[in-house]
């Protein structure tokens, strides 16, 4: 069976690719010995510098070449993605399973893949490593990892992950850990399942491996109006947030005088659906875990303010309408109410209903195309429109019912604009506008 390597779709021009003779379409199969199986190894091992490349032409014939990388330098070749590795689990909450018919292609794909968790936050579960896995994710140091726990008892995990087995997490994130490997782990609370006296022995459990699980976040379950759910699973509740902010209160206490760091943090939901104000910058330390909803509106507010406190020019000109999810929505008028009044600009702020995936989910990441088109529909709307970032996909900029930008823009009649990932990126487009 042929050795398998990474495909070149592109050499660089001028590059150390070019001058060894690489050539789109070569696979490199090894580097210095070592065996190739995806970008992330091409990548650890080009690091030694001089280097000797096994490849493999597209005739099928195998050569050896040399490069020279100084210090910092690049091989210069772009390769081919590669194949994502898929879930084994069969979760009671699954969200591919809650999709609704009409989503774009990608996200049907159930991944559960250690190199995207190194490379973008993608949370796994460790349940399909084998110890290779394992040592290689140790060897090249793919640190940190996003790890769903959701319990550490190994019955109700493997309830919860739906295997008829439990798997060995402990053993696993030990030897992760004892390997020098980073851990953020996640817990999705469900009422009645993991939360109580379980939640209370997850948490215990995770602060025993502190400083490897360096945090742990907690994020509510999220029901859509689609697919069909193993177990009849229950909403969360005003009240059950409530209870959840009140108990994990003085773990954050204690593990602040033991640790340094508050090391649980409760995702934004539990504080706004609970009718609690939003924690100041200092409950979530780093933010380590802002892109699973864990400070984000904290984030927000704290960097508005500081931009909001800088000169900028007069906005009289600026008449637009910025639109977000059901949850966030307040806060942006609020804010947005503040700019109009330092610059003169008249900005409104649209709350936009989730009809794609359903009302329960208020998050603004899981609008699509078309809840901004029907919510925005017949809206004087100035002279654009503002949609959060998350909205659209990370490499195709697409919603997540497969509507285009320039799509949306047809049917409202204006240009849509995305608010950039950081707020220098969002004063930064009101300023061109």
């Amino acid at each position: 069976m042929p050795r398998k390597g990474v495909r070149i779709c592109k050499v660089e021009p001028g590059s150390h690719a070019e001058n060894a003779g690489l050539e789109p379409g070569d696979e490199i199969l090894a580097v210095n010995g070592q065996d190739v199986a995806d970008e992330l190894a091409l990548k650890f091992y080009l690091a030694e510098g001089l280097v000797a490349l096994d490849v493999r032409r597209a005739d099928g014939r195998e050569v050896r070449v040399k490069a020279d990388l100084e210090e910092g330098q690049a091989l210069g070749v772009q390769t081919e993605d590669f194949r994502t590795r898929t879930c084994n689990n069969d979760c009671l909450f699954c969200f591919v399973k809650q999709l609704p018919p009409g989503v774009r292609r990608l996200l049907k794909v159930r991944d559960d893949d250690y190199r995207l968790s190194f490379l973008h936050g993608n949370y796994i579960t460790l349940t399909n490593l084998s110890e290779s896995d394992l040592d290689r994710i140790i060897e090249h140091s793919l640190s940190p990892l996003y790890v769903s726990v959701h319990a550490t008892d190994p019955e109700l995990r493997a309830r919860i992950m739906g295997r008829r087995k439990v798997d060995d997490l402990a053993g696993k994130m030990r030897k992760l850990i004892s390997g020098g490997i980073r851990i953020h782990a996640q817990i999705v609370l469900m009422p009645g399942l993991n939360d109580g006296e379980m939640l209370t022995r997850t948490v215990s459990d995770l602060y025993s491996y502190y400083p490897g699980v360096d945090s742990v976040a907690i994020v509510p379950l999220g029901l859509s109006d689609h697919g069909v759910v193993r177990e009849q699973l229950e909403q969360v509740t005003p009240s059950f947030c409530r209870d959840i902010v009140q108990q994990a209160a003085p773990w954050q206490r204690r593990f602040r005088l033991e640790a340094g760091r508050g090391f649980v943090y409760l995702a934004d939901e539990f504080f706004i659906q609970g009718g609690m104000p939003i924690p100041d910058s200092s409950y979530y330390d780093d933010f380590a875990q802002i892109e699973d909803g864990v400070g984000m509106v904290r984030s927000f507010l704290r960097d508005f303010t500081s931009h909001l406190g800088r000169r900028h020019q007069p906005g009289v000109h600026l008449r637009g309408t910025l639109a977000t999810g059901r949850l966030f929505y307040p806060f942006l008028q609020k804010c947005i109410v503040r700019l109009n009044q330092k610059l003169g600009s008249h900005l409104d702020v649209v709350e936009v209903e989730n009809r794609f995936m359903g009302k329960n989910i208020t998050v603004a990441g899981l609008l699509a195309g078309r809840d901004f088109a029907q919510s925005l529909a017949g809206r004087q709307l100035g002279g654009f429109v503002v949609i959060p970032n998350e909205t659209l996909s990370r490499g195709e900029g697409i919603f997540l019912d497969d509507m285009s930008l320039s799509d949306l823009e047809l049917l409202l009649g204006k240009p849509v604009f995305i608010s950039g990932p950081t707020m220098r990126d969002f004063f930064n487009l009101l300023g061109k506008l």
